[in-house]
């Protein structure tokens, strides 16, 4: 394979993988969407509940009793596996992200290794000293993406995991805001 025809072929390899993270990316929004839309359906369905039990109260005892029986527990909850929820479909669309990434590195990488091959056997004698200088570049290079994709990796575990912990710290709150709530109705 000529120079040309693989240039042309690490092109169409490159425009293969971006059009996968565009597609990974619709999907991580899709899934967003219609967690977002699940979310605003049982928060409508919730108050129309409430409104319902709050309406068909008969005394004001009756009403402040529907008010407390609302537990906020139930609602941190739901706010948690929400959260949760989120932070899944960001990590793995994230993942589904960093791995086409690590593909299309990892291409390249060996699409560099191939010219630097071809171009080293059509040097001229007593240019060795040129072929060294280019695979020491080269492997400069393979290091340097390698640290790229570890960093990559790790920042990617990073992130979750600070959402993972807002989520429950945030749950938590809600909790115990919960119940001293219940102990200021009693």
């Amino acid at each position: 394979m000529n120079a040309t025809e693989q240039i042309q072929a690490a092109q169409k390899a490159e425009l293969e993988s971006m059009a996968s993270m565009v597609e990974k990316t619709m999907n991580g929004f899709e899934r967003l969407a219609q967690l977002n839309l699940q979310t605003l359906r049982e928060v409508a369905q919730n108050a129309a509940e409430g409104m319902r039990a709050a309406l068909s109260a008969r005394d004001v005892q009756e009403l402040m009793s529907v008010q407390t029986d609302n537990p906020i527990q139930a609602q941190s909850q739901k706010a948690f596996a929400y959260a949760q929820q989120l932070a899944e479909i960001a990590a793995s669309t994230q993942a589904e992200l960093a791995g086409v990434v690590n593909q299309s590195m990892t291409r390249m990488q060996q699409a560099l290794r191939d010219a630097m091959q071809n171009s080293t056997h059509n040097l001229p004698m007593g240019s060795e000293g040129a072929a060294a200088l280019m695979q020491s570049a080269m492997n400069f290079t393979s290091q340097a993406v390698e640290a790229m994709q570890k960093t990559q990796s790790q920042t990617t575990k990073m992130v979750s995991d600070s959402v993972q912990n807002v989520a429950q710290t945030a749950a938590k709150g809600a909790q115990q805001a919960a119940q001293s709530g219940k102990r200021r109705v009693s």
